[in-house]
């Protein structure tokens, strides 16, 4: 079944957070799973459109969210242009240096891919498929309304009135086959077995913005034991990242561990740490070359590693919905080692 649902999902399109196609995975969501039910969040839509001249022909170009503006110029000279950095979030240091030195706009390039990758805004921003020359005109209209969205929570009752939750956002830039159809179409797929505890499938629209985990940052945690978050996930290994209390869930692991590390503040599992739950967040930053592109596509080994995923996952249920977690930690994240650090 795995395959069916990220193919339906896949052919949805980009789910910009508030947007119709948002919307509509919610919607097949819940006709996969019909029990569950909508709890109702605050978040906002966004809407744009860009026109982009380069030699006087229009070209194709992606928006960076939450970009805006018009700009006329010579590229390197009043429009500022980058090669697309090893790693996404150097893109606001990128950014930042085009500012302090007067551009007027920034293009990122990158042969044969675009990316949305937010930055402040005050500027047009987009991104390119191809290393641009010449003169250019960029026109970019960008705007956020309030608008409500809904997490959809599906309950598996357990002897006590305590859950472990299992999630995952159904909001994605651009294709976001991995990040992160892959990780819904898994949750689709699963049938947990509660223990002690129940255990609660938790789908979360606006990860993606308009700020980190929106959505989860309005979910209530007051009977959740704990956390389990798939973000990212992209064959054939995983990242555990999670306070160090829970590092023994990554020693019998099913699939190939690439680390063992401390909570990371860009996913769902913050939230949940934030509000003094444990959490675990799997993913796999082996997808930095295609992270927030349109280069996210599907893979011939996605099949073998949703069964991967699935197996452990099962696996860290079985654990969790008997196991008592306390942490005592406190968690302050560290920006620049994109990870975070005991307060």
């Amino acid at each position: 079944m795995f395959s069916k649902y990220a193919s339906s999902i896949y052919g949805i399109g980009e789910a910009i957070h508030g947007s119709e196609q948002e919307r509509k995975v919610l919607e097949f969501i819940e006709s996969v799973i019909p029990s569950g039910k909508r709890l109702p969040i605050s978040t906002k839509k966004w809407e744009f459109s860009s026109n982009v001249v380069i030699g006087g022909k229009e070209v194709k170009a992606t928006v960076m969210p939450y970009s805006k503006g018009s700009a006329k110029g010579r590229i390197g000279r009043e429009i500022a242009s980058f090669r697309f950095p090893d790693h996404p979030f150097k893109v606001k240091d990128l950014y930042n240096v085009a500012k302090e030195n007067g551009a007027e706009a920034v293009i990122f390039y990158e042969e044969g891919r675009t990316r949305r990758i937010g930055v402040p805004g005050d500027i047009p921003v987009i991104s390119l498929p191809f290393k641009p020359q010449g003169d250019i005109e960029i026109d970019v209209k960008s705007s956020l309304t309030d608008i409500t969205s809904f997490i959809y929570e599906v309950s598996f009752e357990g002897e006590e009135d305590e859950y472990v939750v299992v999630s995952a956002h159904y909001d994605h830039w651009l294709s976001g086959f991995h990040d992160n159809i892959f990780s819904v179409s898994t949750l689709l797929s699963l049938q947990p077995k509660a223990g002690k505890r129940g255990v609660k499938l938790v789908f979360f629209p606006s990860e993606e913005g308009p700020r980190c985990c929106t959505g989860s940052f309005q979910y209530d945690v007051r009977k959740v034991s704990s956390a389990v978050v798939l973000d990212s996930l992209y064959p054939m290994r995983v990242v555990f990242s999670s306070p160090p209390e829970m590092w023994d869930l990554a020693m019998s692991s099913s699939i190939k561990v690439k680390r063992i590390e401390m909570p990371t503040p860009f996913s769902d599992g913050w939230t949940f740490l934030s509000k003094g739950v444990p959490s675990v967040t799997l993913y796999n930053d082996d997808m930095i070359p295609v992270y927030h592109s349109d280069a996210d596509l599907p893979l011939p080994e996605d099949d073998m590693y949703f069964s991967m995923v699935s197996k452990e996952l099962n696996r860290i249920i079985s654990i969790l919905v008997q196991k008592d977690v306390k942490v005592e930690s406190r968690f302050l994240p560290d920006y620049v080692n994109l990870t975070s650090q005991l307060g």
